[in-house]
């Protein structure tokens, strides 16, 4: 019972809402809403109300479409542009670069060689590494080409004074090793980054301002949403169906006194 009048309460107030929302589509008497006798009058001022809305919805896809496409050509410019921006400042400032390998405290990079604990940074171009062995230790010379060189113990085998409890790293022979040959092929390659910079960060400059120059695509799109506004703003078929719509209205605001929305 209980569910049953909640029901009925929930139809009401439905109802209700239907009913004020049809009063203010078709405003007037009781009659004028919902008799059969002006069921010719709704039909028309319906009928003209949906017609404006068809040539608006039309306008707004075709506007719409327009719009979008000035944002994805916008966006590939953009994004074309900020790449090659991208590549101008990281020749421009290469920095480290990648890091390309460990070992005890040296750190590889692309165009550097990082010393720990000093954090001391030599450049790879010129730079030369080479291996001497003592009976505990492996020592790797670091030769930068314009500063003086360091030298980085790498024990491989333990001293026998360290304390038992004190943690030492070693390392294999063939390890070290293969990390110099690692440093200098990476100095080998900065040598010939460095020869080819300059013509390298030239020709991405040129790019780049052709990239910047090339705004013919945007420009279209531009004139192409221009020229849908222009068509939105002059379509006979809006002159056409609003006119149409007014004078529904104003037949309805005779008959009943009430002017209705559009």
């Amino acid at each position: 019972m209980v569910e049953a009048v909640r029901v009925l309460l929930l139809l009401m107030v439905g109802a209700g809402i239907w009913a004020a929302w049809r009063r203010s589509l078709f405003p007037g008497t009781w009659a004028h809403t919902f008799h059969t006798a002006y069921a010719e009058e709704r039909a028309l001022l319906t009928q003209a109300r949906s017609e404006l809305r068809a040539v608006d919805k039309d306008q707004r896809r075709a506007y719409s479409e327009a719009d979008a496409k000035v944002g994805s050509v916008r966006g590939e410019y953009e994004q074309r542009v900020g790449k090659l921006k991208r590549e101008v400042a990281l020749l421009e400032d290469p920095g480290r670069g990648t890091e390309r390998g460990r070992l005890g405290g040296l750190v590889l990079y692309e165009h550097a060689v990082l010393i720990f604990p000093e954090g001391r940074q030599l450049p790879l171009a010129g730079l030369q590494a080479r291996v001497d062995r003592s009976e505990r230790d492996l020592w790797l010379y670091i030769h930068p080409a314009d500063d003086s060189p360091e030298l980085v113990r790498l024990p491989h085998r333990r001293d026998p004074a360290t304390a038992p409890d004190e943690i030492v790293e070693i390392f294999d022979e063939g390890q070290v090793r293969g990390f110099e040959m690692k440093i200098n092929a990476a100095a080998a390659a900065e040598k010939r980054f460095r020869d080819g910079l300059p013509a390298q960060l030239a020709q991405a400059r040129e790019e780049l301002a052709e990239a910047r120059k090339d705004t013919g695509p945007l420009k279209t799109a531009e004139q192409s949403r221009a020229d849908v506004m222009d068509r939105n703003r002059t379509d006979p078929r809006r002159k056409e169906a609003l006119a149409n719509l007014t004078a529904e209205r104003n037949a309805w605001q005779d008959l009943t006194g009430r002017r209705p929305p559009r």
